[in-house]
């Protein structure tokens, strides 16, 4: 999913059309930013449960067509409502922002496996 179709997909959950936010997609490419450090270690444990080599630094996007670097189950469930708290956040929704949010969280941790160890007992 690249940028625009994050904040696309953002704008559509809220629900308005991106031609009444345009105003506000030139803040796309710095809200995906803040997502992808915030994301950063559910990223990571994505990756360690799949056998993937762990990132050692958070990528960021510089244009709206960059594809968003992270697997896709977690940018497709998690980052549209990420970037839509901004987005009512900007039209002083205060309580929708944080209902979006909320939505964010859910999705964010859902997205990620859960992977298990070995646990040594050190007693």
């Amino acid at each position: 999913m690249t940028v625009k179709e994050c904040y696309e997909q953002a704008v559509a959950v809220i629900p308005e059309v991106p031609e009444d936010n345009t105003d506000m997609q030139k803040f796309a490419v710095t809200w995906c930013n803040i997502l992808l450090a915030e994301t950063f270690p559910y990223e990571n444990a994505f990756r360690k449960g799949k056998g993937i080599p762990l990132l050692s630094e958070v990528p960021k996007v510089r244009e709206e067509t960059e594809e968003i670097p992270y697997n896709d189950s977690m940018v497709r469930a998690a980052f549209p409502y990420g970037m839509a708290r901004w987005v009512l956040r900007e039209n002083e929704d205060i309580s929708g922002s944080h209902e979006y949010y909320q939505l964010y969280s859910f999705a964010l941790t859902e997205s990620v496996p859960a992977f298990f160890a070995e646990i040594e007992d050190c007693c």
